[in-house]
């Protein structure tokens, strides 16, 4: 991590409204492949939340457990671009690939999952109708996996070597 690097963190609200895109339209994506008609779709603070869906209609674990299956999907991709790509001189086209592809769904994990184990939220909501076990080994496992990850591209990448 260079110096330099941390001024990105003046682009924090971008980030977070990018990531909580991500995580809502997971859960509508989800839903409406499952029937449900989408009837509120919000991705900005709203009513003590960061964002949420609202649907009518069936829906499975599946819509509540998509944005952590799109979090994993999220970080093999980027992970992968993060440590193969060189942009020479560009090199904050990568670092927003990290923030986005590998720290975004990292935090996203982490938040909703420690949240969740005290509070009705998506994880909470997982908790119940699924197996415990399972659901806290995924996240732990997937957490772990996002930590790993961001090591090994700011040691080992491309990028880190230049």
């Amino acid at each position: 991590m260079q110096r330099k690097d941390l001024w990105w963190i003046l682009a924090y609200p971008l980030y977070q409204l990018i990531g909580t895109f991500r995580h809502e339209a997971s859960h509508a994506l989800f839903a409406v492949m499952q029937g449900a008609r989408i009837t509120k779709f919000v991705f900005w603070p709203a009513k003590g939340y960061w964002g949420y869906v609202s649907w009518e209609g069936p829906v499975t674990s599946l819509a509540v457990a998509a944005p952590y299956i799109c979090d994993l999907l999220t970080f093999l991709v980027f992970f992968t671009l993060c440590m193969v790509i060189y942009t020479g001189k560009r090199r904050w086209i990568w670092l927003n690939g990290v923030v986005l592809g590998i720290i975004s769904p990292l935090a996203n994990s982490a938040y909703n999952y420690f949240r969740g184990l005290h509070n009705p939220n998506d994880v909470g909501k997982l908790l119940d109708a699924m197996n415990p076990v399972l659901v806290h080994g995924y996240f732990w496992w997937t957490m772990g996996l996002y930590l790993v990850g961001l090591v090994l591209v700011f040691t080992i990448s491309r990028m880190a070597q230049s």
